[in-house]
């Protein structure tokens, strides 16, 4: 079996008259036809164009089409060529129909096989007697504790007054024994210069602490 694809092609020569042939490459032959490569009738009737052509088919097809529209009169070689083609059409239509209604019958039988699939896949369900026994039973009450009452501390007879700004400059001044700086002082209690310095003020006036440099203090 031929297995190219063959066409049967209708083309106007210059004088009006038809010519009909066959071919595998329509283009190609369309130019040998205009260059006068072509049939020895189309060589003197340049240039030609194309009227009508058939649908692909085997070789053997388009000889017995050929024969057929040269065997008719002009004036019916494009119905003869073209009736072949309505011909094709509507066995394409009906296989296409045939096609159609064959795949529906096999979705209809997917999906009467997806059902039982999925019947069969289903949980059972329990027993009627079995939810009732299930709802009846209660869950048991959470036992709420009471929480313990906090005991209160025994209050201390002696109370211990926070220390207060001055007495941590003046701690810090009693460990020395060369004598403490404004920069240290600042560094180890996080005050600023200001504060450091009406601190050292207060320890001075009230004769707890000496200046013993520039800046420098130690224990009275």
């Amino acid at each position: 079996m031929d297995k190219r694809r063959w066409i049967v092609y209708l083309i106007r020569c210059s004088d009006e008259s038809l010519y009909c042939g066959t071919t595998n490459n329509l283009k190609n032959r369309l130019e040998a036809h205009n260059s006068g490569k072509g049939a020895k009738y189309t060589r003197f009737r340049r240039p030609v164009e194309l009227v009508a052509a058939s649908p692909e088919m085997t070789k053997s097809d388009a000889l017995r089409l050929e024969y057929r529209v040269k065997q008719v009169h002009a004036s019916k070689k494009y119905l003869e060529l073209t009736k072949e083609e309505n011909k094709m059409t509507k066995k394409l239509k009906k296989d296409l129909q045939a096609m159609s209604k064959a795949l529906n019958e096999l979705v209809q039988k997917v999906e009467k096989m997806q059902q039982q699939i999925d019947k069969k896949t289903q949980p059972a369900k329990k027993p009627k007697a079995q939810a009732a026994k299930a709802k009846a039973v209660k869950k048991a009450p959470i036992k709420k504790v009471a929480a313990k009452k906090a005991t209160p501390k025994k209050a201390t007879s002696k109370k211990v007054a926070p220390a207060t700004a001055a007495d941590t400059v003046l701690a810090i001044i009693k460990r020395s024994r060369k004598g403490v700086g404004t920069a240290a002082l600042m560094e180890k209690t996080g005050y600023n210069q200001k504060k450091i310095s009406n601190l050292v003020y207060k320890l001075r006036k009230q004769g707890k602490i000496k200046s013993v440099g520039n800046g420098v203090y130690l224990k009275a």
